[in-house]
Order: C-alpha cells, then structure tokens, then sequence
C-alpha cells in the first residue's frame, strides 16, 4: 500500500516526530503464547494504558477477549520505563463502527531495538536518529536485520525437517503428507518472504543501491504479509511433539517475536516521516 503522500525518507532532521492522534496505519499484534497475530489501530495512549480499534476492514483480524495477554510490539516509553506487552482490560464490539473496541493495561516491556518509541506523557511518535545519518539509512537498517532473521527462521525449519522422519509418532503416510504439503509449503513461503526483503537490502551482495527512499517502494500490505509468521506453530508441535524439536519451535517464535517488531518499527518511521 503506497500512497501519493509517501515519504522521503532521507530527511536530515535528528528526530523525528509524529502525534498518536494522527496514526491511520495498522501495526501488528500478537495474542498468547503462541503469538497470534492481529493488527490493529492505536486510537488512543495515556499512563492509564491504550485503547486500540479492530475495524472489519483490516486483513488481519483477530477477536480479543477480557483477559488475553497481548504483545502490541511498539515500546511505549513512560519516563524511564518502556512497556509493550498486557492484558485486555475491556472490550466492546460497536456495530456502528464495523469493528472491536479495545481497552489494554501495559503490564511489561523489553530493551528498544531501535531508537523509536511511542511517548505515552506527550502522546507522539519519536525517532531518534542517533547514529544513524538519516532515518533512510534506519530503514535499511531495518530491513537488513529483517531478512537475517527471515533467514534464521528458514534455517530452523530446514532442521527441523531433518529431525522429522526421526522423531515424528506419524504413521508412515501421514508422515509424507506433512512432509510433501506442510512443510513443503512453509518453505515455499518463507522463501518467498526472503526473497521480497530481500530486494530492499542495500547489503546484499551483487543488490543495485536503490533509486528511491525504502518508503517509497515498500507497499505496506506486501511488507506486512512478508513479516507475518508462515509456520502453524501449534500444528508443528502437535505433530512433532518432542522435546528436541519444541526447542527449534521456541527459536523461531523468539523470530517471529523479533520480525513482529521490526515491522512496527517500520511503519512508526514511515508514518513520522511523512510530511506534515
């Protein structure tokens, strides 16, 4: 999804920012354990918690229920404290606005993997550029690290099919089946996802330097289904059961976790960048 109004990212400001009130741009969320994603959009932040919409319109949809525990993957900076994980508080669906109104508590947080954050006292988007000359070269920076762990997650997967025919309880057919449409499967599609990353990152070898800012070639509905997991964790689990493979499993959620991120990274430079 690119628009006339994209960005240039090659904007020499050193900090970059962009009020709550004005963000008209799906992130990515996760539910439980196993990280289901859902986007949603972000209508309102204070010491209190956030509020988030999930209008029928998004492609990604997920209903939350008083309680589930939700990784919203954008730190939220209170003073010294950066949170982006808690539980739904409330939530009412509103027939009038075609979606789900939700009320969340921020409960915990992580280390920033970028200098970008939501400030909850002053309700704006901030990027501070720091060591990086332009928030073009924070993009790719994004990029890049997204393609690696694209990797790693494909690099995982081809382990877990050499453990496979070892450790599986599948009957022999089913084992094929798994093997030939599950798995097969999976790999084509993250190969997929690697290869769309892929053509955004100035750091791979023999890649031509791009002719335009990141933002301006990335179409936000492709980059999304490129960042979004292609492994049925569950289903994996299920089916492998073992203790050794539910290791691998873990590791890729820990990607997965890490990509989810990456992805709101993203979108918060593009949405700060865009022109007043």
């Amino acid at each position: 999804m690119v628009t006339d109004s994209a960005p240039t990212v090659n904007d020499t400001r050193r900090e970059l920012r962009r009020p709550v009130a004005s963000i008209a741009l799906p992130f990515l969320g996760s539910r439980g354990e196993a990280l289901q994603p859902f986007q949603y959009l972000l209508s309102d932040v204070s010491s209190d918690g956030l509020g988030i919409f999930l209008p029928d319109w998004l492609a990604n949809r997920e209903r939350l229920w008083e309680g589930d525990r939700i990784f919203f993957h954008i730190p939220f900076r209170f003073g010294e404290r950066v949170l982006n994980r808690g539980h739904v508080a409330w939530q009412q669906w509103s027939s009038d606005e075609g979606g789900q109104r939700v009320g969340a508590t921020l409960t915990s947080g992580s280390p920033l993997p970028y200098p970008l954050y939501i400030a909850v006292d002053e309700r704006e988007i901030r990027i501070d550029l720091g060591r990086f000359v332009t928030s073009e070269a924070l993009a790719q920076r994004i990029i890049h690290d997204s393609v690696l762990l694209k990797r790693g997650v494909l690099i995982y997967l081809r382990h877990l099919e050499a453990l496979f025919s070892r450790v599986s309880d599948l009957r022999r057919e089913d084992y094929r089946v798994f093997r030939e449409e599950i798995i097969g499967d999976v790999r084509q599609r993250l190969q997929h996802s690697v290869a769309y990353l892929e053509q955004f990152d100035p750091r791979i070898a023999g890649q031509p330097a791009p002719a335009s800012p990141i933002t301006e070639a990335i179409d936000l509905d492709e980059f999304r289904a490129a960042m979004e997991p292609e492994l049925p964790l569950e289903l994996f689990h299920h089916a492998l059961g073992a203790e050794s493979t539910s290791l691998y499993l873990e590791s890729i959620k820990k990607l997965e976790h890490r990509l989810y991120l990456n992805h709101n990274a993203y979108v918060m430079l593009y949405i700060a960048a865009l022109a007043p």
